[in-house]
C-alpha cells in the first residue's frame, strides 16, 4: 500500500464523511477510533494532533476498502447527472425530491455542484427513474455495514466475557446455568468458519446445529 501524507489522508476522510453526511463522531465510530482522539486531528492551533502510525494504517486500509464500492456509486451518480440534463419527466428539482422523499434544496445543491449526495439518495433516484443498480454492489455495501456492526459487537462481547474470566467460579456457574452452551458453540463455529469460504461451505452442509435463542435445557 502506497503511503500518503497524513494531511492528505485526513482530507480524504473529511471528504468521505461530508459526501455521506456523516458527523465527525459517526466517522470516528465507522473507523473504530475514539472520538476524543479523532476530533483533535481536525482542530486548528494548539489542540491539533496528528494520527499515530497504527491509526494512520487503519485510515489507509479503510480508504482502500472503499475504493471498489465508491467507484460504483460515483459512476451511478454521473449517470444520474447526465440523465437529469436531458430528461423531460420532471419540470423542477422539487418534483424529483418530493418523489424520493428528500429535501429539494439539498438535492438541487448536489445537482448544481456535481458533488455526490448520500448513497441512499442515489439509490432512491436510480430506482425511481429506472437506472440499473448492481445487486452485487448493494450486497457488498450491506456486508461492509454489517461487518462494522459486528466489529463493535465483538468488542462488547469480549469485554463481557473477560469479566466472567476474571470473576469467581460462582459467576461462571451462573453463566453456565443461564446460557445454552450448544448455542454458544454454534455462534463460535459460525464465526470461525466465516473466515474461510471452503470450510464454511463444508460446515454449512454438515452441521445440524442451529441457534435456539439460549433456551435452557428442559425449558
Amino acid at each position: 500500500m502506497n503511503k500518503k501524507p497524513i494531511r492528505q489522508l485526513l482530507m480524504e476522510i473529511d471528504d468521505f464523511s461530508r459526501m455521506r453526511n456523516l458527523s465527525k463522531k459517526e466517522m470516528a465510530q465507522k473507523l473504530d477510533i475514539p472520538y476524543s482522539t479523532f476530533k483533535k486531528w481536525f482542530q486548528q492551533g494548539k489542540g491539533e494532533r496528528a494520527p499515530s502510525p497504527p491509526y494512520t494504517e487503519k485510515i489507509e486500509k479503510f480508504l482502500e476498502s472503499q475504493k471498489e464500492t465508491g467507484t460504483y456509486w460515483e459512476d451511478l451518480w454521473t449517470k444520474i447527472s447526465g440523465w437529469w440534463e436531458t430528461q423531460h419527466r420532471y419540470s423542477t428539482v422539487r418534483e424529483l425530491a418530493d418523489e424520493i422523499g428528500w429535501d429539494a434544496q439539498s438535492l438541487n445543491n448536489y445537482i448544481q455542484s456535481k458533488d455526490m449526495p448520500p448513497r441512499l439518495v442515489i439509490e432512491k433516484i436510480a430506482k425511481t427513474v429506472g437506472l440499473e443498480i448492481s445487486v452485487l454492489d448493494l450486497v457488498v455495501q450491506e456486508a461492509q455495514r454489517k461487518t462494522e456492526k459486528l466489529k463493535h459487537l465483538l468488542l462488547f462481547l469480549e469485554e463481557e466475557l473477560r469479566w466472567f474470566r476474571d470473576s469467581p467460579k460462582e459467576a461462571r456457574g451462573i453463566f453456565r446455568k443461564e446460557l445454552d452452551l450448544s448455542d454458544i458453540g454454534y455462534i463460535s463455529s459460525l464465526l470461525t468458519m466465516l473466515g474461510d469460504e471452503d470450510k464454511f461451505k463444508r460446515w454449512l452442509t454438515l452441521t445440524s446445529n442451529r441457534f435456539n435463542f439460549f433456551r435452557r435445557k428442559g425449558g
